[in-house]
């Protein structure tokens, strides 16, 4: 079974950006307790640890979403990769959004410090433990890994994910998806089985449908700047799906899903 063969043909979908990180902080597990309400697919982010576990965090350093700084053994860059999981989990990745308030939802009265505060520390989540908890909880995943072309797991990166994808049972509920499009041609030669999906921002690539099929992809998934009617027409009748990200109002959500796209992905 494909990834879209788990829902509805002609049903279109949202997808939950990193969680519900209107509301709570994203890529940690009180964002995906929230979405799990919501939604039936939530998209996250792998990198890795620098002993190889592939955690979930969207920025390839530590300094936005979590207090790094409070720790006089992480140095700046602060790059993820430069720090076992054991150190990671030292580090609270939840704080920040009460500090930050990054979409004013705190301010607006939609949540309040103290429920925040409540949620206790927010700890990196591993790719394995997110799997399982979507699994128990009936949600699917759309797993994006992040560029790890300059650091040592560019090699063995798909390879990990593959490997947690099956130990967790969850090769029928994820599509893997990634801004580094040589990813997307390793799952296919690991594990054809899965769907894949290029994310794409800023222009297209070049004889478009000729490149998706390059890759064996079964999705595009283009930012809201670059999608228009006439792309998502084209891309349909090749038998693309097409997946737009990151859409956070109710009117641009209805015109894509007018123009027939099958997923947009959302902050709210």
């Amino acid at each position: 079974m494909s990834f879209w063969n788990n829902f509805e043909k002609d049903i279109y979908t949202l997808i939950s950006h990193r969680g519900v990180r209107l509301t709570r902080a994203e890529n940690t597990i009180s964002a995906f307790e929230q979405a799990i309400l919501k939604y039936k697919i939530v998209e996250f982010d792998v990198a890795f640890s620098s002993d190889g576990v592939p955690v979930i965090i969207h920025d390839d350093t530590l300094e936005r979403t979590s207090n790094v700084k409070d720790f006089n053994e992480f140095k700046a860059p602060y790059n993820v990769v430069d720090y076992t999981y054991k150190q990671l989990l030292q580090l609270d990745f939840g704080s920040w959004f009460i500090k930050d308030d990054p979409f004013g939802t705190i301010k607006d009265g939609m949540v309040s410090v103290e429920e925040l505060k409540n949620l206790g520390i927010q700890r990196i989540l591993t790719l394995e433990e997110t799997l399982i908890f979507l699994r128990e909880n009936n949600t699917f995943a759309n797993i994006e890994i992040k560029d790890l072309e300059n650091t040592k797991f560019d090699e063995i990166a798909v390879q990990e994910v593959l490997r947690i994808v099956d130990e967790t049972q969850m090769e029928n509920n994820v599509m893997i998806s990634s801004f580094n499009h040589k990813y997307l041609k390793q799952v296919y030669e690991l594990n054809s089985f899965i769907e894949t999906a290029a994310l794409q921002e800023d222009r297209h690539p070049k004889n478009l449908i000729k490149y998706l099929k390059s890759l064996h992809v079964q999705n595009y998934n283009p930012s809201f700047e670059i999608t228009d009617k006439t792309l998502v027409k084209k891309l349909n009748a090749a038998g693309f799906y097409v997946n737009v990200y990151t859409v956070n109002t109710q009117e641009d959500i209805n015109k894509l899903f007018e123009w027939e796209v099958k997923s947009v992905f959302t902050d709210f």
